[in-house]
């Protein structure tokens, strides 16, 4: 499994919680109903981009941790 750097845009997250239903153990939401990465290895690769893909804002970013190598967006 490859090490991901998962993050969430705060300037652009609406806090509609899409990713926390699909990836629960890699989102959840902060003290200012945003979504944050909790644990960037809490879910598989495929259902991290899901997540991200599904974000209504397009919010979420993805990087493999290792080169920096963007996967979403």
């Amino acid at each position: 499994m490859r090490a991901l750097h998962v993050w969430v845009d705060h300037d652009i997250c609406v806090g509609n919680g899409t990713c926390l239903t699909i990836a629960p153990g890699v989102f959840r939401h902060n003290d200012s109903r945003q979504s944050e990465v909790i644990d960037p290895a809490g879910a598989p690769e495929a259902v991290i981009l899901h997540a991200a893909a599904n974000c209504p804002v397009g919010a979420i970013r993805v990087a493999l941790a290792e080169s920096g190598e963007r996967l979403h967006p």
